[in-house]
């Protein structure tokens, strides 16, 4: 049973968008370089059936978080009302200068907007007129660094764009709504799940997906609570189904009339593995339909089925991280048919209800590792926050680089599980507990094992709750290891250097060495220094001596 009822929540902002105009869907990304996230509402153009053709960018709003209007690109049109698909934006350092830009799709063209400004820095000529239907930002050429633009039709061909927004290679087949780019392989570059099929970074068909239909809904992540296993990929459509990075099925999900929307998360950390949420579209028949909530356990089985009698289509179920500032794992849904939009815990007890129907995105606005959410209308914005946070300050004061989750957004909610926001629970093995320090008093009693360099780089950084972002991280470390936030920030504050730009993660780390990092964050703790291997029962020792 739930052990979660009630949450307090607290409303820190109302913001006026009436300005951007009705229909918009919302970005969220640090435009302006201050640290914190702005929002620009982005609203599509009209005029046509969106289940059939793409839409493109007809107006773009920018506004910080006391509400004040930055830039807008375009005009509103007050005839647009809405959208039902994608729309070709997103906010992302695409030219990795340091600085976030803001890139669409407008007229016809390719259009890349500073910003801080919204002044037009460059724009390409779009390879196809239905070459619009979203944007993808994906590291196929393994650079180190995403900045390759993939753009698609509707629903049947890829453009792949290289740096110079060069068309490197299409694909046709069933691409679904938004294919997902991941380095499934640990090469280096991206993979590309394009709705029933896998490609590598040449447009290769590496393996495909046994479903009908097209793809609703595609997420990446780790199944079975365990990194050294590999991630698995899942797509929702007809059927739901599980697959093994390399393409083996793990499992195939049939209880459901057609699943909308899928959602991975640790939603009963009392479980063992990654629960999957989703969306059931029940009853196509009638003006409103009728459709409900799943939830199903890490083996595919059912763990809960919503009776649902109310009609009415729920809009979108996903994943929000981390809204109770405890590193939980919640399923955030905002539905139409008389159902509230709300926050549910893992046996589907709403926790947080919003105080109105609206679309709803989330992140940690000021970086320092809270979540917020943020409902809007045509009219308002409302943040709300499970602390009382200023969001006038932020936690780093300087440009932060655009999560992933927020680079590929996509209104069909695709994702994947970060591993980075898991790190401590992979090293500990407890996924009910994110607390180091619970960890640590465990550890002295029985913590013979040696610690390894980014574990431990891990704790400390957690344990001191140090923050800073990090652009270009050490040789050896990947953007999709578990460590790579922590020891990103390590490199950045100078805790940890190397001449050779490789970190040596997997290597025992030695007491002088945690000596010497445990001095550069002026620590006053004694550490035994010299060659010997640490254990986490040495570490265990050490980090409760910063508490």
């Amino acid at each position: 049973m739930s052990t979660v009822k009630e949450m307090t929540t607290y409303l820190l902002n109302k913001i006026d968008i009436t300005a951007s105009g009705r229909g918009c869907r919302m970005w969220l990304g640090d435009i302006d370089g201050d640290g914190r996230m702005e929002i620009v509402m982005v609203q599509p153009d009209t005029g046509f059936d969106d289940r059939y053709f793409p839409h493109s960018v007809q107006c773009a709003t920018a506004f910080n978080l006391e509400g004040k209007m930055l830039w807008q690109i375009g005009k509103p049109d007050p005839e647009v009302k809405g959208s039902g698909s994608d729309i070709p934006a997103q906010i992302y350092d695409i030219d990795n200068d340091g600085n976030n830009e803001f890139i669409c799709v407008m007229k016809d063209e390719l259009c890349i907007f500073d910003g801080k400004t919204g002044q037009l820095k460059e724009k390409h000529d779009i390879p196809d007129e239905h070459a619009h239907d979203c944007i993808i930002i994906a590291d196929l050429e393994g650079k180190g660094y995403p900045q390759n633009v993939i753009l698609k039709n509707r629903y049947n061909k890829i453009w792949a764009l290289d740096t110079n927004y060069k068309v490197m290679w299409t694909f046709e087949g069933n691409v679904g709504h938004y294919p997902w780019p991941y380095d499934l392989n640990g090469d280096g570059a991206d993979e590309l799940v394009a709705g029933y099929t896998v490609l590598n970074g040449k447009g290769e068909t590496l393996w495909t997906i046994d479903m009908i239909d097209h793809a609703d809904c595609i997420w990446v992540g780790d199944l079975d609570q365990n990194p050294d296993t590999g991630v698995a990929v899942l797509v929702g459509g007809q059927d739901t189904t599980a697959y093994s990075a390399d393409g083996k099925l793990i499992w195939r999900y049939t209880d459901t009339v057609e699943s909308q929307n899928i959602a991975l998360g640790n939603f009963r950390p009392e479980n063992p593995g990654t629960e999957m949420g989703g969306l059931d579209r029940i009853d196509r028949s009638g003006p409103n339909g009728l459709d409900g909530m799943f939830l199903v356990d890490s083996k595919g089985q059912t763990l809960y089925k919503e009776n649902r009698t109310v009609p009415g289509w729920s809009s979108i179920v996903t994943t929000i991280h981390n809204f109770d500032g405890k590193g939980s794992d919640h399923l955030l849904a905002y539905r139409r048919g008389g159902l509230q939009a709300a926050i549910y815990d893992g046996y589907m007890n709403p926790i947080f209800k919003f105080p109105f129907d609206g679309h709803i995105m989330w992140t940690d606005l000021i970086g320092d590792g809270q979540t917020q959410a943020l409902i809007y209308s045509d009219s308002e914005v409302h943040i709300y926050s499970a602390t009382e946070t200023d969001l006038s300050k932020a936690a780093v004061p300087y440009t932060r680089p655009q999560p992933k989750r927020l680079y590929n957004w996509t209104r069909y909610w695709g994702s994947e599980m970060d591993p980075k926001q898991y790190a401590v629970n992979y090293i500990t093995g407890d996924f009910t507990n994110t607390d180091v320090f619970a960890w640590a008093n465990g550890e002295l009693k029985n913590g013979a094992e040696p610690i390894k360099r980014a574990d431990f780089v891990v704790l400390l950084v957690n344990a001191l709750g140090l923050r800073a972002y990090e652009r270009k991280n050490f040789a050896d470390v990947s953007r999709t290891d578990y460590y790579y936030d922590a020891v990103g920030i390590a490199k950045k504050l100078g805790i940890v250097d190397a001449s050779d730009n490789n970190f040596r993660p997997k290597d025992v780390i030695t007491f002088a060495e945690a000596a010497s990092m445990v001095k550069k964050v002026n620590a006053a703790v004694e550490v035994a220094d010299g060659d010997a291997p640490m254990t986490k029962k040495d570490a265990a020792a050490l980090l409760l001596g910063l508490k």
